[in-house]
């Protein structure tokens, strides 16, 4: 009979082959697809779905709750933002208000996208762009979804204010406490800020934008100020303050700041 076996050894390199295997596992290198890539990575929060856009069956990546990338159809790779409502940014914990963190709020901003991918929705597009070059697309009955379940607000960019329909509904959530107005609504709330000297602008003038939670009106409010990056910039309306923080649009997605991370 040969000598017995001994599994000491063996059970000193499973050991450390498992410490190895549960070092790598928390690392970035170890998450694999489920990593944005680059410093300061984090789990992707975008969503997949269909949708009905302009009567096709189109597979859509969703961004966030308010924006999706088309994977198929006539406007395959394109980007797209939705008109009516809109969410929190979902690029990181940037807005704050009452007694909301940035990083409650971040959760909510990021669960957004999920929300708007559990239904292939209508939609329809004339083929018009944002300032951003994004494809403007209309889902109505997504827009009153979101709103509903306080993971959207009214907006209206043209100066006029939202749809009856969806300014009850935004009263109801609020009402309610849903979503993002769980522990509150602001009369204001910031959805985005510039800053003089941006992208190279000589300009002298920028705005921001505040998106009125009364009547879904989303105004410019000019200014003549140079922020820095991950300031925190602080908007009044009508006694109520809402925050949000500075990153260039640049900056957002590469290259990432420590406020982002």
């Amino acid at each position: 009979m040969g000598r017995a076996w001994s599994s000491a050894p063996a059970a000193r390199v499973f050991a450390l082959g498992g410490a190895l295997l549960a070092c790598l596992a928390g690392s970035a290198w170890a998450k694999g697809p489920h990593v944005a890539g680059g410093a300061g990575a984090r789990a992707r929060h975008d969503a997949y779905g269909t949708l009905k856009l302009n009567g096709e069956e189109t597979e859509v990546r969703w961004t966030d709750g308010d924006s999706f990338k088309a994977r198929s159809g006539p406007y395959r790779g394109h980007g797209t933002r939705l008109k009516g409502y809109n969410t929190l940014e979902a690029y990181g914990p940037v807005h704050r208000w009452g007694e909301w963190t940035a990083r409650e709020l971040f959760a909510l901003a990021e669960k957004s996208a999920s929300v708007a991918a559990a239904k292939a929705w209508a939609c329809t597009s004339d083929g018009k762009v944002d300032g951003y070059g994004r494809l403007l697309v209309d889902c109505p009955e997504l827009t009153r979804h979101m709103v509903r379940v306080g993971y959207g607000m009214a907006y209206s960019v043209e100066g006029e204010a939202a749809p009856p329909d969806v300014l009850a509904l935004q009263r109801q959530a609020i009402a309610a406490k849903e979503g993002m107005w769980a522990k509150g609504a602001p009369k204001g709330v910031v959805t985005s800020v510039h800053s003089v000297g941006e992208e190279g602008s000589k300009s002298t003038e920028a705005y921001n934008r505040v998106a009125d939670t009364r009547d879904g009106r989303a105004a410019l409010r000019k200014h003549r100020l140079r922020y820095q990056t991950c300031q925190e910039v602080c908007l009044e309306t009508d006694g109520d303050t809402s925050c949000m923080v500075y990153v260039p649009f640049e900056r957002r997605y590469r290259d990432r700041p420590d406020c982002l991370r």
